[in-house]
């Protein structure tokens, strides 16, 4: 009963849709008849990108990694991407380097085997050599058994480099992935 009525009212609401958008081309069209000719020429403005900084994506291989004695961590890195930063003057001033990562903990409910994925722990080999630390991180690295939890993490690139690997270390094991410019 509660579908048909549905129905019928969904049925009503776009007829009286259809009429009524049917009458308001009609009004259009004799407006256009009685009147002169009125042309607008409507230009959109271009977005300004002049001043906007510039975004570089990565791709990940592999794009997940499994970490643990047990093999119970599973991260997956969803999206890297940089954004160049310049001063005042257009000098660069180096690059941050967002990676948005889903850890999934594949330990059974039975187990209750517990982890955190310390962001301080990771480590960002640039392609002069050096490895660096997370700036910042937002999110949890703590998922409950049989879950999956989301996480930024922030890297500050100096000027002039890239990132090459990101490694993850967990329980005594490492993992690590490449990074490459798309």
């Amino acid at each position: 009963m509660i579908k048909i009525t549905l129905k019928i009212a969904l049925f009503f609401a776009l007829a009286t849709t259809f009429v009524a958008c049917k009458n308001s081309t009609k009004d259009q069209t004799e407006e256009n008849t009685t009147s002169a000719t009125n042309t607008e020429n409507v230009t959109t403005p271009a977005t300004p990108t002049e001043n906007a900084p510039e975004i570089i994506s990565y791709t990940v291989t592999p794009d997940s990694a499994i970490l643990g004695k047990t093999k119970e961590a599973l991260v997956k890195i969803k999206e890297a991407t940089s954004v160049l930063l310049q001063d005042a003057d257009g000098k660069s001033t180096g690059a941050e380097l967002t990676l948005k990562l889903l850890i999934s903990n594949k330990s059974s409910l039975d187990l209750k085997k517990y982890f955190s994925l310390a962001s301080s722990d990771a480590r960002l080999e640039l392609d002069n050599g050096n490895s660096i630390t997370v700036e910042k991180s937002n999110g949890s690295s703590s998922p409950e058994p049989e879950a999956s939890t989301e996480a930024e993490w922030i890297f500050n690139l100096p000027s002039g480099s890239a990132p090459k690997k990101l490694s993850f270390f967990l329980d005594g094991t490492r993992v690590s992935v490449n990074l490459a410019k798309k």
